[in-house]
């Protein structure tokens, strides 16, 4: 542990007297998102019940597994549930964790706990990477892992001891050591998609990533008996979903291969399978014994790491994995073929892309077949040697969360327009509708898989169901003024029947439908560094 000073507890005569530690009241609070392409907020409207959000965020439910069980702890998910700050005038510790894209709305929570009383604690990615901004704002800060250095604190402070202002692990977090996360804490109901962790870091070393300086270049893993467990209660919790949110699955080949065979014998004994997905690097394509275990594993989908089609723009950012073998396009086809549908993520602002790249990415994304693509302009984090070198360069511009640096070949406003007619075009819903039918046409092996695994909703109630759906994204669609979905929905449905044994079944296509609402919302509102900077001032003044 690093400190800088300590701070007495308030309670040193326990430590003194030799009195039992006392049980310690802890609140850990995860700040609201803004509407993102993976956030599902626009979807999740139209689908009515109990749902708020569409994932779990993992850190919650870990960080409260950490906490010795003679304390009493609480979540609050600011994505789920109000936080009600008089009612936390009671607790001993709150704790913020949060990330880049949540930084105003932690700011914003952490001016709102003062005066609570409570010790309050930030950490989490964002902590990480801009640790000086956390400056006056909170008691005490947890820079990096906390796997060891959380519990550490809170016992210290439960037995009276000085406790310190500045947390840091002297060594990286053992995962096959880490307690179960307490799932029995979230409101799962509130949920569409569980997630689970089976490992922290990544092998390769693109210049722009943050997640080799947090986790490191050495992929560190649970064990399977460890997944396993977490998934049972996934299942228990009432989830059908279920997200791992590793930096990249296999990161280490050897220990993926373990655990998704232990994940095939584990979905046997279940009555109906846990659907799965990840994030992996392009490289899964080149391994076919990974992909044949994750379609065992019940594995539907896969997040992958595109960034752009732009050779030269690869290997600048160090993103070699990109460029060995085959085609890009020949590799996405390869996945999908075993059984697992691909979404991607784009980059454009690379030192080596002109004004030319929007649409070659454009081109790519259409002949790929990517229907799920989330396209950003290059974002110099902190802590990064992208960062480091834009940095050294003076190209940096932290006034615009929207293009934070100057690019090399066009100008800042060409960067973001072009980045905004990138969006505009791919979710486009005649481009969206007719990538998603064309990778159907084009893959035997993947309706293969997949007709086994979606069967239409059948039945009187399934129609009602559905029926219900429609009629509120009807309602949706006039309320936002976007009348001409409507006869793209119709011209899409005629396009699916066509499809013939591949069609998607009504449900499916009505499911299609709603994604596409999401990010064609998304697409034409203000996107999350936008949105932002539009609210920067009343933030701050938060």
């Amino acid at each position: 542990m690093i400190c800088d000073f300590p701070i007495p507890s308030g309670d040193e005569t326990g430590a003194l007297t030799g009195t039992a530690p006392r049980s310690l009241r802890i609140c850990i609070i995860n700040p609201r998102f803004n509407p993102s392409v993976w956030s599902n907020d626009y979807a999740i409207d139209i689908y009515g019940g109990p749902a708020r959000c569409n994932m779990v965020t993992g850190c919650l439910a870990t960080l409260a597994g950490l906490v010795d069980p003679r304390h009493h702890v609480r979540i609050i998910d600011e994505n789920v549930e109000d936080i009600d700050y008089e009612a936390l005038r009671g607790y001993d510790v709150i704790g913020v964790t949060g990330m880049i894209v949540q930084r105003w709305h932690m700011y914003r929570i952490l001016e709102a706990l003062r005066g609570t009383g409570a010790r309050v604690i930030a950490g989490g990615p964002l902590v990480t990477c801009d640790e000086a901004a956390f400056e006056g704002r909170c008691d005490v800060v947890f820079h990096g892992e906390a796997d060891t250095t959380w519990p550490s604190y809170l016992e210290d402070l439960a037995a009276g001891r000085p406790t310190l202002t500045r947390y840091v692990q002297s060594e990286r977090t053992d995962m096959s050591k880490v307690p179960k996360p307490r799932l029995d804490l979230i409101r799962s109901d509130r949920y569409r998609v569980a997630s689970v962790q089976f490992s922290r870091g990544c092998p390769f070393q693109c210049e722009f990533c943050d997640i080799i300086v947090m986790f490191g270049r050495v992929p560190r893993v649970k064990t399977p008996e460890q997944v396993i467990a977490e998934l049972q209660d996934v299942v228990e919790a009432g989830f059908r979903q279920c997200f791992l949110v590793d930096d990249n699955f296999i990161g280490n080949k050897r220990e993926a291969k373990k655990l998704l065979r232990a994940i095939v014998a584990w979905q046997k004994t279940l009555r109906r399978p846990l659907h799965l997905s990840t994030e992996a690097s392009i490289n899964l394509a080149d391994d076919a014994e990974m992909l044949q275990l994750m379609r065992e594993a019940c594995f539907d989908r896969v997040f992958v790491g595109i960034e752009t089609p732009n050779l030269a723009s690869l290997k600048e950012t160090r993103k070699t994995q990109n460029l060995k073998g085959d085609s890009l396009v020949a590799k996405v086809q390869r996945i999908r073929e075993a059984g697992l549908i691909v979404t991607a993520g784009f980059i454009v602002g690379f030192d080596e892309d002109t004004p030319a790249i929007f649409e070659a990415q454009y081109q790519f994304i259409h002949d790929s077949g990517i229907a799920m693509a989330t396209i950003g302009i290059l974002a110099p984090l902190p802590t990064t040697p992208l960062y480091d070198r834009l940095e050294a360069a003076g190209r940096l511009y932290p006034d615009d969360p929207e293009c934070a640096f100057f690019p090399k070949q066009m100008t800042r406003e060409q960067l973001k327009a072009g980045h905004r007619g990138l969006i505009e075009r791919v979710f486009a819903p005649d481009a969206f509708f007719e990538r998603t039918f064309r990778s159907l046409r084009q893959s035997p092996g993947y309706n293969a898989v997949r007709q086994k695994r979606y069967r239409s909703a059948a039945g009187t109630w399934a129609a009602i169901a559905r029926t219900r759906i429609w009629t509120r994204l009807l309602r949706a669609i006039a309320t936002k003024g976007y009348w001409s979905l409507v006869p793209a929905y119709r011209r899409a449905w005629r396009a699916n029947r066509a499809l013939g044994s591949a069609a998607m079944p009504p449900a499916e296509f009505q499911s299609l439908c709603l994604v596409h609402w999401h990010i064609y919302c998304i697409s034409r509102g203000p996107q999350d560094s936008v949105y932002l900077e539009q609210k920067l001032p009343e933030l701050r003044a938060a």
